[in-house]
């Protein structure tokens, strides 16, 4: 009995090996394994409000658009609005933001840009281009196309 349970954890020791070595291995060339100093995370900018040379709020940000090289473009503010609603959506150049950081890593204290509300009102519409193709996740998210609607069963 000994003898078997000797042979059985040599046996799983060995199975293991390759296990410890994934874990131990160096990661692939080009990913990341933190989060760098400058880095901003997408779910911290959304959200965000925005503030003009005079300090006061003109939006937040609702959106991130990125190009198809992988750099941010911009981001989309919903600005002159009431109550909270946007009166409209701009997209703006992300290298016009001005992002101070939070106390704790990785947060923002504030977001400033030297846009006023007036150049804001005279700034163009920002639309999302509708006509885009549907897409699946890759991911098991499926299909986001629009679906038929379902008849009740009878």
């Amino acid at each position: 009995m000994l003898k078997t349970t000797v042979t059985a954890a040599a046996l799983a020791a060995l199975l293991a090996m390759p296990v410890f070595a994934q874990q131990t291995a160096p990661p692939k060339q080009g990913f990341l394994q933190s989060q760098g100093a400058g880095d901003w995370r997408g779910s911290k900018l959304i959200g965000a409000s925005v503030y003009g040379p005079d300090n006061s709020s003109i939006g937040e940000i609702s959106d991130v658009l990125i190009g198809s090289d992988g750099n941010i473009r911009a981001v989309v503010v919903g600005v002159g609005g009431f109550l909270g609603l946007a009166d409209k959506d701009v997209a703006m150049p992300f290298q016009a933001l001005r992002i101070r950081s939070g106390a704790a890593a990785g947060t923002i204290d504030k977001i400033t840009v030297s846009y006023s509300k007036d150049d804001l009102k005279t700034a163009p519409r920002f639309a999302y281009d509708e006509t885009a193709k549907p897409h699946t996740t890759g991911l098991g998210g499926g299909s986001t196309a629009p679906t038929a609607p379902t008849k009740p069963p009878q």
